[in-house]
């Protein structure tokens, strides 16, 4: 698993939903008094951003728990937020404030009911990775094989709980975005049932297995095993799998990044149309590489099943982004279920989705990710998109296949390798029928 680096220990987060809601509240309140000044004084352009960043790291890192993964997924929209607060958003993936050992050490023992020399014949002290819901220290086995412990933290349920609940008071605010009750509701369900299927490293183990049998006859394409008898709940213990850190990916030669590239993208078409199941948590940390460029992949608490008509829904999609019309996108909307019923359908919106991914979408077309910056192109429909608030609203059932999309469109330009898009679809597609 990669190497990452942690700040120095933090204290055990707080579970209490009071405590952690006026946190927020009081990092708001401070990061819109500090930008209201600067405002009044340097005028928008001479906002300095750099407080706002560091602010941000500190408390989602110590709180831990669904906030921060909230800032992780924030992360992947490096190039559009102010550079500060994208840099220090991106350091929560690897520079998570960890929790020390010793208490750790002392819930091992009571995990595993016994001394740990009984099952290990090592584990660092110093974690090499940590992260919203627990942290990774390297270890050895018995029998001297390289291992990591991937541990929950302490009473992260609680954590959990009492971030859900704050989620839960704070719902009726998506009114604002003109969001129906109905709808707001399927999403906290989403959110409540994914935190829960992370927290649950039994069900996480057998996702794990699932992929490393289905993609067994791949080259290119690395999964940690799991050991399953020193797997305890809240503990999942795997083989090391080393790699370099995938947010440093463009940094590697382009023949590597080809074979990145290559493999990222036809992975994802093989899980959603053959596997039926989607890694759906795509931040960099999650994925790491190798020097000869194959693709490392930890991390299966979050996956998302694709049932067949959420699959159909996004062909009609896309064939009438490829197509160019307006009208077909509308019914592929529909079927999506991100339509509103009895409001009006956003033309404007839509010429200007299929006028921009029209030329990307076409047989024989290169997408080149970073020669091609499409969500720069996106800011100039953000006004149609928000005159289309009220008829446009995200499907539930679709929250974490976008997010893993939107996640993967930026590891695909941190790779930077031109890529046949249409043509990987359309292969997947014809071989479906």
């Amino acid at each position: 698993m990669e190497s990452v680096m942690t700040l120095p220990p933090s204290r055990p987060p707080s579970a209490s939903s009071a405590r952690r809601l006026l946190r927020l509240a009081g990092t708001a309140t401070r990061i819109a008094g500090g930008v209201f000044s600067q405002r009044l004084l340097r005028g928008r352009s001479g906002i300095d951003w750099q407080p706002v960043g560091d602010l941000l790291a500190e408390v989602l890192g110590d709180m831990k728990g669904p906030v921060l993964k909230l800032g992780q997924m924030a992360s992947q929209w490096h190039d559009v937020l102010p550079e500060p607060i994208a840099r220090a958003l991106v350091a929560l993936q690897n520079r998570v404030p960890a929790l020390p050992y010793g208490p750790l050490q002392a819930h091992l023992r009571q995990v595993y009911q016994g001394p740990l020399t009984d099952y290990f014949e090592s584990i660092e002290e110093q974690p090499f990775a940590a992260a919203s819901l627990g942290q990774v220290h390297r270890a050895r086995g018995l029998d001297g094989e390289a291992l990591v412990l991937k541990i929950q933290y302490p009473g992260i349920a609680e954590i959990c709980a009492a971030d859900l609940r704050l989620v839960r008071r704070l719902l009726p605010l998506g009114r604002l975005f003109r969001a129906p009750a109905t709808q707001l509701e399927g999403i906290y369900a989403e959110l409540d049932k994914t935190i829960t299927a992370e927290l649950d490293y039994a069900a996480e183990m057998q996702r794990l297995k699932q992929f490393r049998e289905f993609f067994a006859g791949w080259s290119g394409l690395l999964f940690p095993r799991p050991i399953e008898h020193l797997c305890r709940p809240g503990v999942l213990v795997l083989t090391e799998v080393p790699g370099l850190p995938f947010a440093d990916v463009s940094q590697a030669t382009l023949n590597v990044r080809r074979r990145l590239a290559h493999t990222l993208s036809q992975w994802l078409v093989a899980q959603a149309f053959e596997l039926g199941q989607l890694h759906a948590d795509p931040h960099p940390g999650n994925f790491a590489y190798t020097a000869e460029g194959d693709l490392v992949v930890y991390d299966f608490g979050c996956v998302q099943t694709v049932a067949a008509p959420v699959m159909d829904a996004y062909v009609k999609t896309f064939r009438a982004l490829q197509s160019g019309n307006p009208e077909q996108l509308e019914r592929g909307f529909q079927a999506l279920g991100t339509r509103q019923p009895q409001s009006a359908p956003p033309w404007p919106l839509y010429r200007n989705l299929t006028a921009l991914l029209k030329p990307l979408l076409q047989q024989g077309a290169l997408w080149d990710f970073t020669a091609q910056p499409v969500h720069q192109e996106i800011q100039r429909v953000v006004p149609d998109a928000l005159e289309a608030l009220g008829s446009l609203q995200p499907a539930p059932g679709t929250l974490l296949i976008n997010r893993t999309l939107e996640g993967h469109y930026w590891n695909l330009t941190r790779l930077g390798v031109p890529l046949p898009v249409a043509d990987l679809l359309d292969q997947q597609i014809e071989r479906q029928r």
